[in-house]
């Protein structure tokens, strides 16, 4: 029997999986036993009514698109931002996608990624008030023009993402495999790599061939996958002071988690979203440090979070020429603009218990050592 738990943000529409095809959602509450707590009945709803929707839009941008998206050709390969969830990874995403010849998955692409090309002029004009000005558990910006993770739309186009277990809870264990793929079937991983073309392409399409830089923090453990299809592609991975990562990982999750329940946890569910962020932390850190050997020498830099910010247009010029991409005088004057913009932002003062840090220190140890963070080191 549960214990009984007060539910938070019941009412909120900020599902990851708000915009998926009818078909496919039906797929994924299948897979689930239909198991829609009766305190979320309505975010199913809600969610249903939205996939009709794009469903309906969808088969009208395959029809009207579908010749110029098959002969989208994914050159240049798209640039890769790595790092645990609350490293920097959006800003470093920011930082290169904002730049001219570059772009980055949208908001409004990850959350309608199989209709934004036919509706991108209107649909985000009648709905520009449904955003806050920033995100609920930070201060950055967010807005439909704002970049995204793709992993948002990989898992409404794959049903093949770690980010479900967060909304069926019953059956979590089933989509950890899904973290590095390495115990997915290869029917799986190809269709995985298909919904990842097929994404780029679309915003390649909608972007004039601008190269992708793409964010998602599950990628860090997918560099075997993500070679696979890109054996070319370049790889930016920011670390910062474990103890930071891991608090602000739970402060997220303390507000994402309830925006996108669909089955309402136990009692203990704080402790148990201690276990698993520690669980699947690992799991990325061990996976990107046997893995990063096999990217191509030059290919790949790694930065501190604490060296970036401050010195940002150094660190990205330095990339750029390591990289040999193109462009610098044209993105230059636009990351000085960026960078301006940034000034007064101030990140989240948080706190972890000394049985958390023991915790951190014990299944982290590996990011530890590889990155040279004192066990002592300050939050």
């Amino acid at each position: 029997m549960k214990t009984q738990v007060e539910i938070k943000k019941r009412w909120s529409t900020d599902q990851l999986i708000t915009g998926i095809e009818l078909g496919d959602w039906l797929k994924l509450l299948r897979m689930n036993g239909f198991a829609v707590a009766p305190e979320y009945l309505h975010r199913a709803a809600w969610i249903t009514a939205w996939s009709v929707g794009a469903a309906a839009l969808g088969r009208l941008e395959d029809a009207r698109f579908g010749r110029k998206l098959a002969a989208q050709e994914i050159e240049p390969t798209p640039l890769f931002v790595l790092g645990h969830w609350r490293s920097g990874t959006t800003h470093v995403h920011n930082l290169f996608g904002r730049l001219p010849d570059h772009t980055y998955p949208t908001v409004y692409q990850a959350i309608f990624p199989t209709s934004f090309l036919s509706t991108r002029n209107v649909l985000p004009r009648l709905t520009a008030g449904l955003f806050d000005e920033t995100r609920t558990y930070d201060a950055v910006k967010q807005g439909w023009d704002e970049a995204a993770e793709d992993e948002i739309a990989l898992a409404k186009l794959t049903g093949l993402s770690p980010y479900l277990s967060f909304m069926f809870l019953e059956h979590r264990n089933v989509y950890e495999r899904y973290i590095d793929f390495l115990g997915a079937s290869s029917e799986e991983r190809e269709r995985w790599k298909e919904g990842l073309r097929y994404f780029i392409k679309k915003i390649m399409l909608a972007t004039g061939g601008k190269r992708v830089v793409i964010k998602s923090c599950p990628h860090t453990a997918r560099i075997r996958l993500l070679l696979e299809m890109f054996p070319d592609a370049r790889f930016v991975f920011i670390h910062r002071n474990p103890y930071q990562v891991f608090s602000s990982t739970l402060h997220m999750r303390s507000h994402t988690d309830w925006e996108n329940f669909f089955q309402v946890p136990d009692g203990d569910w704080e402790e148990l979203r201690e276990r698993e962020t520690l669980m699947m932390g690992a799991h990325i850190f061990d996976r990107y440090l046997e893995d990063r050997r096999l990217i191509p020498e030059g290919n790949l830099v790694e930065l501190a979070y604490t060296d970036l910010v401050g010195n940002e247009e150094a660190h990205v010029a330095r990339i750029f020429e390591q990289f040999g991409l193109p462009g610098w005088h044209r993105s230059q004057p636009v990351l000085r603009r960026y960078l301006d913009g940034l000034k007064g932002y101030k990140t989240n003062k948080l706190r972890i218990t000394d049985a958390q840090r023991e915790a951190v220190w014990r299944d982290w140890r590996h990011c530890f050592e590889a990155f040279g963070y004192s066990q002592d080191i300050a939050l």
